[in-house]
């Protein structure tokens, strides 16, 4: 069997405020608008200084839009997909001044594709929190043909590129912000591991 027993997932924060920052950059997708909310509430007199960036596509369907349209912030933005919103993000940091704070929350491939972004401008821990939000769906990275399958639920998945069977394994990759998967049938072809959902 290809599955090691490597675990990498990333471990995840609860939103809460920094307790300083010139700028704070709230991001988050679907159901992670609910930890956005919470972290929100307990913005004070921060909220003058706060960016949200708000995408509605959403694994799960979940849109709490309206929720965070009663905050009065610096600024609102709304996007239809999340790669939209990481595009808009990366524009954000380029203009940012010393002092932001970036807080993440949504799906792990979400999550996973904002870091990428704040990575390049070496934004670190102690300026990002990321809240994991709704399912545990995997964004997956075929090591035989370097493309990404999105929304993974099972340990078996036809990748999106070549099309062979793919068994996800448990190797979580920051740079990729995806997790491995290699061709399910490598060592005995035609035998595939056992149908099942990833575990969260």
């Amino acid at each position: 069997m290809l599955i090691t027993g490597i675990k990498s997932r990333p471990v995840y924060d609860t939103l809460h405020p920094f307790p300083a920052g010139a700028l704070h950059i709230v991001i988050g997708q679907g159901s992670g608008g609910r930890a956005m909310i919470r972290l929100l509430d307990e913005m004070g007199d921060k909220l003058s200084t706060t960016h949200i960036l708000y995408a509605t596509e959403s694994f799960s369907g979940v849109n709490l839009l309206d929720g965070l349209k009663r905050y009065s912030v610096a600024q609102l933005q709304t996007f239809i997909k999340n790669a939209e919103l990481v595009r808009q993000l990366n524009t954000e940091l380029k203009n940012a001044c010393m002092g932001t704070r970036l807080y993440v929350a949504g799906s792990e491939s979400f999550i996973g594709s904002v870091m990428q972004v704040a990575s390049m401008f070496n934004m670190n821990a102690d300026e990002v929190l990321r809240e994991h939000c709704g399912t545990f769906v995997r964004r997956v990275f075929c090591v035989h043909c370097n493309t990404f399958t999105e929304n993974v639920t099972m340990r078996v998945s036809k990748c999106a590129g070549c099309g062979i069977d793919l068994v996800v394994r448990d190797h979580y990759s920051r740079g990729l912000a995806a997790f491995m998967g290699v061709k399910a049938d490598a060592e005995v072809p035609g035998e595939l591991p056992p149908v099942e959902e990833l575990d969260t």
